[in-house]
């Protein structure tokens, strides 16, 4: 319901440039395709549901002043709950949520599919997400990354990544403007 207003809220949003209406249906088109995937690989014999909780932080670029500013992205925490059956292990569904801690403090939710190396003690994996920001302003855009988690017994790991956030919509971002972020993270993954 979260991400639901989330997109709502980007999707009435007023755009100072000349491609708004376009913008405006390429959220709506994502919004599809995002509940029509959910659907799609969700259909399981036996749902496994783990969660996660990480800090991390990185390196921000923008435009400003007629240049590229790079700064250190704002510190946050992540925590995820993710879903994938025993039928299918190497594929993933991820709801994050994300806090930033440093500045303007904000706040977002994060989709992820990720596919995986499959169950093991070490195993890698790569995501595709679609970051929303939704307090006190709005970011919108999609991200990739990997990761590696390293079980030290069924229930209990530990893991790193790196991600790479391309934010493209939303009302922080000057007119034809774009934000990227490069960020890495630590944290613990809990199986329930």
């Amino acid at each position: 319901m979260l991400l639901v207003r989330g997109l709502q809220k980007l999707y009435d949003m007023k755009w100072n440039t000349p491609y708004a209406a376009l913008r405006k249906w390429a959220v709506a088109g994502l919004m599809v395709v995002a509940i029509a995937m959910i659907s799609a690989v969700s259909q399981a014999q036996r749902p496994v549901y783990e969660a996660a909780a990480s800090v991390g932080s990185g390196l921000s670029m923008g435009p400003g002043n007629g240049r590229t500013v790079m700064l250190m992205s704002p510190m946050y925490v992540d925590l995820d709950i993710i879903y994938y059956n025993d039928e299918r292990p190497k594929f993933e569904l991820v709801v994050g949520f994300q806090a930033e801690l440093q500045g303007r403090v904000s706040a977002g939710v994060i989709p992820q599919f990720r596919i995986t190396t499959g169950p093991g003690p070490f195993m890698w994996y790569g995501l595709l997400g679609a970051p929303l920001v939704f307090a006190p302003f709005a970011l919108f855009g999609v991200e990739a990354g990997g990761g590696f988690l390293w079980r030290f017994s069924e229930k209990f790991g530990v893991f790193a990544e790196l991600v790479v956030d391309y934010f493209f919509l939303g009302s922080d971002l000057q007119e034809s403007g774009v934000l990227i972020q490069l960020d890495s993270n630590v944290g613990v993954r809990l199986l329930f």
